[in-house]
């Protein structure tokens, strides 16, 4: 953006407001408190001045051509010279005048288009903006209804408007539904607004990233298709249309908007993209990265893996997946420590060299002078690679659950990693190649012996990981790691350069306090003064919308324990029927919602009985559309999924979702010195944060009205008081029957019909 144009966006406005503007005219020069504006009618050029002091413009001239640099000089003598006494205005700074804006845009033209002015958003949105113009890290934690979406794409948009800035500005996400709300409704809309209002002269423009996982490759599309085109099944006809939709171009490579089966997209997305690929000069995927990396976009919006991706390819020396930005602002950062542990961890499965071995064998040629060395190699690759994991299922430690199990590298181990080390690195070398028929195939090779041989090292270097064993399959496993100082890695490779982050989220703090995800984070590390928090209310009124029932007499949940189960079923059955059902039942345990579903089965028949499984999301649009149902789901209903109105009247959390043990939980217990400061640091935290979470499903809409009931014990005892002060202030009760009258109360007679 040219200097001319910074700082033009208030001015523009200004004019518009005043209602001075004329169709198509525009703002071609500004100087001392005169702006010059220029209209093209067809024929000629017609220029007018506006004194920014009165707000009255006046014809100056029209021309057959547009001016030059000399005809700009001669317009500004022009302007002057019809104000009678010219003193330069007292300017203010950009920082006020970036501020006055976006203070203006809340309260008084997003109004006019239909969006209610809310004080905490405008208070969140300037604490974004001052968190930009400082260089900050933002914590923003915003609860449902605060708007904090619109919030940082306003402070985002008027901060690089104000500083000239052309790098884009990153958006991270936990969800693709977030990213769809983004492009389809919240950057479009706003984009509107800000043009009518002559803030921006163009459009907001976007583009979404993903992983390669999420894109058609055409080449593998060319030949998936190829393979099923001669079956002549009918119930591939369908899929060929789709297929030849996208080999042709007639639809997007986004493979997340096509109606296909996870297997197929993993058929035809892109696995490996190389120069050597025939279809190289077209590749639409090559394309896409090749426009992407520019800084075409205002925006460019990915998921929390994505750009950590990035962050780790930039650390490693290796190319960046996106051009320099200016900004980066996470979204759902709640979800940003899980992402953390994805991408900074490291899994090695008990197949993966095995697998290696399997390519080598098909690579090498019989003329190949190596050959009987290259397969003695691989034979001791195999037996030690079994000896390791014989050796780590030997030393497993503590189970955390039927998968997961502590792991204690020992002597045994540690030497066939160092004997498989030694075997990865002499491959290397023996498969090094000047013959460039060979290069391509076994550059590669030699690619993924060096992605092998960096799994090995972190292993050898286990005093610096959390390691544990994962069974996933019979006889398949794979060891784990986690870096043990991932919350200084995340400071030392995100938060510590110099530049703002913006985290939002309607969950980062307990009652106010973000100590506990700055620990997590790493952002802890930070000097306090580079620092902004700020915590807004939901704008819903709790109070009059909403009931917490937290009934005394439950028994202390012990899945084991019949009597709980019972009572569970006992409670929830009285519940449905108090509220007519619109009711979500959220468990901490697939095990237990599914008996729990099967003892619902025989006494609910009311009401639909939906059970939300692994993977089964369309359990959810059912329950949408049963108006009166009962859908019982785990944590992945918890969060991220809109029932506004009448559907979801009744939420219930069966167990307090207290985070499942596991190694790095472990880990962290061990840093403590007595268990109970472990558990007011982390534990209870972390369930509050959750908590919290999941009764943000309740109320999505200022009508929306709620009953939010808790059947764990623990709630209405010990841990009683941290959960009101974190939850959102509403009336409490023990006795069901205050439920029915809760919903008689609040709900019309459609809801019972």
């Amino acid at each position: 953006m040219n200097e001319k144009k910074v700082c033009m966006a208030d001015i523009q406005n200004k004019i518009y407001e005043a209602g001075l503007f004329r169709t198509d005219e525009k703002v071609v020069l500004t100087t001392k408190n005169c702006v010059l504006l220029e209209l093209y009618t067809g024929k000629t050029y017609s220029y007018r001045m506006v004194d920014l002091t009165t707000l009255k413009a006046k014809r100056l001239f029209s021309r057959q051509k547009p001016l030059s640099s000399s005809g700009y000089q001669k317009a500004i003598e022009k302007m002057l010279a019809q104000v009678s006494e010219v003193e330069e205005p007292a300017h203010a700074d950009k920082h006020s005048r970036a501020r006055e804006l976006l203070t203006y845009i809340f309260t008084d033209i997003l109004p006019k288009h239909g969006m209610i002015f809310r004080e905490n958003q405008l208070s969140l949105a300037l604490s974004m903006l001052d968190a930009m113009e400082e260089t900050k890290v933002a914590l923003c934690e915003a609860e449902v209804g605060t708007g904090k979406t619109h919030a940082y794409i306003l402070a985002a948009t008027i901060y690089r408007l104000f500083h000239g800035s052309s790098q884009p500005t990153i958006i991270s996400t936990s969800t693709i539904a977030l990213q769809k709300a983004l492009t389809e409704e919240y950057i479009p809309q706003i984009s509107n607004v800000l043009m009518e209002h002559r803030i921006i002269e163009n459009p907001l423009s976007f583009v979404v990233r993903k992983g390669k996982s999420h894109y058609a490759c055409d080449d593998r599309v060319r030949n998936y298709r190829s393979s099923i085109v001669n079956n002549g099944r009918e119930e591939d006809k369908e899929l060929i249309e789709t297929l030849d939709c996208l080999y042709t171009g007639a639809c997007s490579i986004d493979l997340d908007s096509l109606p296909l089966t996870d297997y197929v997209k993993g058929r035809i997305c892109v696995e490996r993209c190389h120069l050597h690929c025939d279809l190289s000069a077209i590749c639409r995927y090559r394309n896409f990265l090749r426009i992407s990396q520019t800084d075409a976009f205002d925006f460019q919006i990915a998921n929390h893996n994505l750009v950590l991706a990035d962050v780790l390819s930039q650390k490693g020396g290796r190319n960046r997946l996106f051009p320099d930005c200016g900004l980066l602002i996470f979204d759902e950062a709640h979800k940003l420590l899980d992402a953390a542990r994805q991408m900074y961890g490291m899994t090695l499965e008990s197949v993966e060299l095995e697998r290696l071995t399997s390519s080598i064998y098909r690579s090498i040629g019989s003329q190949n002078p190596d050959k009987v060395e290259i397969l003695r190699l691989c034979e001791e690759m195999l037996r030690q690679n079994t000896a390791l994991f014989e050796n780590l299922k030997y030393s497993a430690g503590a189970s955390y659950d039927k998968t997961c199990s502590a792991v204690e590298l020992r002597f045994d181990s540690i030497q066939n990693l160092k004997v498989l080390t030694e075997i990865l690195r002499r491959l290397s070398v023996l498969f090094f190649t000047k013959d460039y028929r060979k290069a391509g195939a076994y550059g590669r090779l030699v690619s993924r012996m060096e992605q092998k041989l960096s799994k090995l090292m972190i292993l050898l270097d286990y005093s610096q990981s959390i390691c544990w064993l994962e069974h996933t399959g019979t006889t398949a496993c794979q060891v784990c790691t986690l870096p043990k100082q991932l919350d200084f890695l995340l400071f030392e490779d995100i938060w510590d350069k110099a530049m703002p982050y913006v985290l939002t989220s309607g969950t980062l703090s307990v009652g106010g306090d973000f100590s506990h995800f700055k620990h997590q984070t790493g952002i802890d590390f930070l000097d306090t003064g580079r620092l902004i928090e700020t915590s807004k209310a939901s704008p819903f009124h709790y109070r009059e919308h909403a009931l917490l029932y937290l009934p005394k007499d439950m028994p202390f949940p012990d899945v084991k324990n019949e009597e709980y189960m019972e009572a569970v079923l006992i409670k929830l059955t009285e519940l449905i029927r108090q509220t007519h059902g619109h009711t979500l039942v959220l468990f901490t345990s697939y095990r237990m919602m599914e008996i729990i579903y099967t003892g619902l089965s025989d006494r609910i028949t009311d009401y639909p009985l939906f059970l939300m499984g692994k993977g089964r999301l369309n359990a959810i649009e059912s329950f949408r559309k049963s108006k009166n149902g009962v859908l019982l789901a785990s944590d992945s209903a918890g969060e991220g999924i809109d029932l506004p109105g009448d559907i979801l009247s009744s939420l219930i959390v069966v167990k307090l979702p207290f985070p499942i043990p596991d190694p790095v939980g472990e880990y962290e217990k061990s840093l403590y010195d007595n268990f109970y400061s472990y558990l007011s640091d982390v534990i209870v935290p972390s369930m509050i944060i959750k908590l919290r979470q999941w009764i943000g499903r309740g109320i999505r809409r200022e009508t929306d009205t709620c009953v939010f009931s808790i059947l764990d014990s623990r709630a209405s005892e010990r841990y009683q008081n941290d959960i009101l002060a974190a939850l959102p202030d509403m009336p409490v009760t023990d006795r069901i029957e205050d439920v029915g009258r809760f919903i008689l109360s609040h709900k019309d007679e459609s809801y019972f019909a």
